[in-house]
């Protein structure tokens, strides 16, 4: 799995890794009007995850993320560690993966089931991940102009169509202050944000390493405006109540488009929006699932290990819950606390702390 990525498309996949499921959903809900906020407040949460990843990085250039963990707490713990990521980031991917076939069928193909569209959906990503993240990359290229500015399109037709708009329901702003929306916010650290932990198995293979660190804070930077603007159109149009009970308050929005009885029902935008945003991010979760037991066993064959993770992804993704509901109270709250925060966070600083532990005494020692 040799590869190498340009500094742009890396920017690129950055940006839609985590922008093609969050812009779908009204995110930090216990904040309220002021999500909009908490997206730009915790979006240098991210920054600082960015920093951490990459201090790691940097410590250990030639690695990913589970080739260097058996280098800093041995064989044995590293080891186990490592394959806690590799089920981590295929768990997840299981995860997006029934995110993205329940809203295709409520939205657009009701009487289908979900299983045919599971099975439809993950042929195209097996070949997709056996191809490489060059191509994944490339092709990511020709989407992020539609996928990114799609939204803005929305957000043009909903300032054309009347009364639907409301700058009121932003107000009032801050009425508990900056510190409640922070501490009712805190999830957003895990979810957009943390889930660029994923990019430590890609970090090595990123032309211009120097630079690495710039781009992926640039991105996140990039990631926290465009999400904060996401936000505040799903509040103005829909309000906080509707838009915290929605299950998918895009699609509300969406189908309240209507231009003199001319432009109406443009749902095909958010399917678009849906599709892509799907694609990409299963993608890249999967395709570091397989790159990280390639790394860490003998077993090379590419093209067998996506066949079986996507075997595998599709089967979880219909047992990890009964119903769609389930499936959501689950991710947004157990998953947060007993999933994301430990390896997203915790398991990084403690080895980012045992690195630097390291290095100070050896210069101790030698001084």
């Amino acid at each position: 799995m040799k590869f190498k990525i340009g500094l742009y498309q890396f920017f690129i996949i950055m940006i839609i890794f985590p922008y093609g499921s969050a812009v779908l959903f009204f995110l930090a809900p216990e904040t309220k009007q002021d999500a909009w906020i908490a997206m730009i407040v915790y979006s240098l949460g991210g920054i600082l995850l960015q920093l951490l990843y990459t201090a790691l990085y940097y410590r250990y250039p030639q690695d990913t993320l589970v080739t260097y963990l058996p280098k800093i707490y041995g064989r044995v713990i590293g080891n186990i560690l490592g394959f806690i990521y590799i089920g981590y980031f295929a768990y997840i991917s299981s995860r997006v993966l029934r995110d993205f076939l329940e809203l295709i069928k409520i939205t657009s193909l009701e009487y289908t089931p979900m299983l045919a569209i599971g099975i439809f959906f993950i042929i195209i990503i097996i070949y997709t991940v056996y191809s490489g993240i060059e191509n994944i990359s490339k092709t990511a290229q020709s989407f992020f102009i539609m996928i990114i500015f799609m939204p803005v399109f929305v957000w043009l037709l909903i300032v054309f169509t009347g009364g639907i708009f409301r700058v009121s329901n932003l107000k009032p702003i801050l009425q508990n202050g900056i510190m409640e929306v922070i501490k009712k916010g805190w999830k957003l650290i895990a979810f957009p944000y943390g889930e660029t932990i994923v990019f430590t198995m890609i970090y090595p293979f990123v032309l211009e390493r120097n630079k690495i660190r710039k781009v992926a804070i640039l991105a996140i930077i990039f990631e926290g405006i465009i999400l904060s603007l996401n936000t505040i159109l799903l509040i103005t149009t829909l309000g906080v109540g509707e838009a915290s009970t929605s299950i998918c308050p895009l699609f509300q929005v969406v189908q309240r488009i209507n231009i003199g009885g001319i432009i109406t029902r443009l749902d095909v935008i958010f399917v678009v929006i849906l599709v892509v945003g799907g694609f990409y991010k299963i993608s890249i979760f999967m395709y570091v699932s397989v790159l990280g037991v390639a790394q860490m066993t003998s077993f090379k064959n590419i093209k067998f290990l996506s066949f079986v993770f996507g075997i595998l992804i599709l089967y979880l993704s219909q047992i990890i819950a009964k119903n769609y509901m389930e499936h959501i109270e689950i991710g947004l709250d157990l998953v947060v606390k007993y999933v994301h925060v430990p390896l997203q966070i915790i398991v990084p600083i403690l080895t980012l702390i045992i690195v630097y532990s390291r290095d100070f005494l050896y210069y101790e020692k030698r001084g």
